[in-house]
Parts: structure tokens; C-alpha cells; sequence
């Protein structure tokens, strides 16, 4: 009990600002940390959200593909394709006398307006400012 006390008269108890002070940086400090993980699980959150959506364009590049292996055997004058811009498939029907395009579905106007309904939504809705 006397060391203690010898060590507590030694050691000079901070004055109540200094508390309020160190307490004040203390909390400081922790709300950066907060604040710094907060970003940094939203960075990360992004960032899996881009690798799935490219995981996802590549899968569905390797379906066409292998429907279109699929269809080759039966003669078909159908072919499955993927735009890149509007992310979706799109079916062609096609003669096979002379490889000409009969149809498009959907049409190219139509993937040409989804593309630019997608540019407008991303300049009226930008997530950044």
C-alpha cells in the first residue's frame, strides 16, 4: 500500500482539462479510424462489384459461345451474340445462302438506345458530385 502511494505521489494526476483534452483527441482519433474503414469497405465493395460484373460479361461471352457451337450442327440460321456496351445477349437470325443478317433481336436501334438511355441515367444520376 505505501508503494502505491509513494508511486501515485511521485506521478502528478492530470488536471480535469487535461483529461477532457486527451479524451477529446482520443475520440478524434477513433472517428478517423472509423471514418478510414468506412472507406475502405466501400472501396472494397466496389471493387467486388467490378469483378463480378466482369465475371458475369465473361460467363455469359462463353454461354454465346457455346450456344453458337450448339447450334452449328443442326443447320440453324440463328445466332447468339453479346454487346458489350448495353450488357445483354441478342439473338440474329441469319441466311445461310449468303450470311446476310434477316433480323436482330433486340434491333440495333434499340441496343443503340439503350446504350444512350444508360450515358443519360449516368450523367443525371453520378454518384461522385
Amino acid at each position: 500500500m505505501e508503494i502505491f502511494n509513494a508511486v501515485r505521489s511521485t506521478h502528478p494526476q492530470p488536471s480535469n482539462q487535461a483529461q477532457s483534452e486527451g479524451e477529446a483527441t482520443y475520440k478524434k482519433v477513433q472517428k478517423s479510424h472509423k471514418s478510414s474503414m468506412q472507406e475502405q469497405k466501400e472501396l472494397l465493395q466496389k471493387s467486388d462489384q467490378k469483378s463480378d460484373r466482369d465475371k458475369i460479361k465473361k460467363e455469359l461471352q462463353e454461354i454465346t459461345e457455346r450456344l453458337n457451337k450448339e447450334m452449328d450442327p443442326l443447320k440453324t440460321s440463328i445466332r447468339f451474340g453479346f454487346n458489350d456496351k448495353v450488357d445483354e445477349l441478342y439473338v440474329s437470325v441469319i441466311d445461310t445462302s449468303n450470311n446476310q443478317v434477316i433480323r436482330k433481336i433486340p434491333s440495333d436501334e434499340a441496343m443503340r438506345l439503350a446504350e444512350k438511355m444508360r450515358e443519360l441515367v449516368g450523367m443525371l444520376f453520378d454518384k461522385k458530385g
